[in-house]
């Protein structure tokens, strides 16, 4: 009996561990990690500063990014 009941948990116990895995990958792939593309009215990409991280024009106060000196 004891060895049964050793069998049923062990297998319990690696289902539930592959459960949380799968989980935990299906979360990690659907998560949003893009910066978002909502452009605002001072990010305007007619006037501003060439960010090279973005590669576009912005005010200037992106704190990841780098700008050429003029």
């Amino acid at each position: 009996m004891k060895k049964s009941f050793d069998k049923i948990s062990r297998m319990v116990l690696a289902l539930v561990t592959v459960s949380f895995g799968l989980v935990r990958n299906l979360l990690a792939a659907f998560s949003d990690t893009d910066e978002p593309n909502d452009r605002q009215l001072h990010d305007a990409s007619i006037i501003g500063e060439y960010n090279h991280r973005t590669g576009r024009l912005d005010a200037g106060n992106d704190p990841y990014g780098w700008y050429d000196d003029d």
